[in-house]
């Protein structure tokens, strides 16, 4: 089952994608580091792309997540459109204050960071909780009691 493996591990690069994310932001937030502006540079790209609605650039490396079908359904499952258009905002907020710190950033490194924490979250869920189809022969089975 190469293929079923290949897509479950989407959801692990997305859940990497967001733990990048958070474990930067969470030492920016708590006074510990620098605004980690190369991540949420990928973060930006990556949720402008989704928002675009562009399919051509989900198959682009350069968008770090979001670049699959799995990517895209797991941040549809958890972020309402609001919450995409959210997440983007905050980012390119974050991305404005450049280097230096400014009042109320924090909390907008929390409030980032709360998203990606539950964009992780369902990542890995799906990871270790794939879905189940049926073998095609059940299906030809139910079929046949049906009509007997």
């Amino acid at each position: 089952m190469p293929t079923d493996l290949q897509s479950r591990t989407q959801y692990l690069a997305l859940a990497e994608f967001c733990q990048s994310v958070i474990s930067s932001l969470s030492d920016y937030a708590d006074g510990k580091g620098d605004l980690p502006v190369t991540e949420l540079e990928r973060a930006r790209t990556a949720l402008e792309s989704v928002k675009s609605g562009d399919p051509h650039k989900f198959g682009q490396r350069a968008a770090a997540a979001f670049g699959s079908y799995e990517q895209v359904r797991t941040l549809e499952e958890v972020w309402k459109p609001q919450q995409i258009d959210d997440a983007l905002d905050l980012t390119i907020e974050l991305l404005q204050i450049g280097g230096g710190t400014k009042a109320g950033a924090s909390a907008k490194a929390q409030k980032l960071i709360d998203l990606f924490f539950k964009l992780q979250a369902r990542a890995l869920w799906n990871f270790e909780q794939p879905k189940r189809t049926s073998p095609p022969d059940v299906g030809e089975l139910c079929r046949v009691i049906r009509n007997a």
